[in-house]
């Protein structure tokens, strides 16, 4: 199902403003007021873009790659263009992202999916980020789904050592700063972090999470976190909705 296009504003001929121009505009103002359901369906087709302001398909294809190149939109092979959820300022994904998204006056949110203990780390993680020997044991594995104003933005996987914060127990566990947490009773904070930033699809559960479409794309993010004493803090994975990018960087949270 496509999202439906408001009453139809005309392409204006005689103007001086090229048409593809004039299109995007139109369609800028239609996407600026859809609701966050509607923005999971996709865009008219470029056929049907093309009949209903009678223009060519070249023209239309110029109209949707400035939206694109503004980020209102992006495209999925086979799919079609689908507009993109509006970015969240500020938001680097490295910090602490209850305290971020506070600091731009939106409400955080963490719904817990998962929380156990692991004899080690996944194979998909010692994969991606580095393990020194004697690192990969025992872990506090915690499992998350991360929103703004009530929006799923990121589903997000952290595994703590246990050799760190011995005591710590998936109990621990609640909607507040995970990292206020652990500076109030180990009185260890995060000073970097490097990470791995690397395109992906959205699978069935990460479709139903997000609310976003299967094979929709997402970004996935691999950081270790490390604190001023060069001891890993923690390992994480997120995999963000479509409309976001972050930045591959040694990003120092001091």
């Amino acid at each position: 199902m496509t999202v439906e296009t408001k009453e139809r504003q005309a392409i204006r001929r005689s103007s001086n403003v090229p048409a593809y121009s004039q299109l995007a505009d139109i369609l800028e103002q239609q996407i600026a007021v859809l609701t966050d359901a509607e923005r999971q369906r996709a865009l008219p087709s470029e056929g049907d873009l093309s009949r209903q302001y009678g223009l060519s398909r070249i023209t239309v294809r110029q109209a949707l790659k400035s939206l694109e190149t503004k980020g209102l939109v992006y495209s999925a092979q086979g799919r079609g263009s689908f507009p993109t959820v509006p970015r969240v300022k500020g938001i680097s994904g490295f910090h602490s992202f209850t305290a971020e998204v506070r600091r731009n006056g939106q409400e955080p949110g963490s719904v817990i999916l998962a929380t156990d203990e692991v004899d080690g780390l996944p194979a998909s993680v010692t994969e991606k980020l580095p393990v020194a020997e004697g690192e990969n044991g025992p872990q506090v594995h915690l499992r998350r789904l991360r929103l703004i104003d009530g929006l799923p933005i990121a589903i997000e996987d952290a595994w703590l050592p246990k050799a760190l914060f011995p005591d710590l127990a998936p109990a621990d566990f609640s909607d507040g700063s995970l990292y206020s947490l652990l500076a109030d009773r180990w009185g260890l904070e995060p000073a970097w972090t490097d990470a791995l930033i690397e395109p992906g699809l959205a699978n069935a559960e990460v479709s139903r999470l997000l609310k976003i479409a299967e094979d929709d794309p997402v970004l996935v993010a691999w950081r270790v976190t490390v604190t001023a004493e060069d001891k890993v803090f923690e390992r994480v994975r997120s995999i963000y909705r479509p409309g976001f990018s972050l930045r591959v960087a040694r990003y120092r949270l001091g």
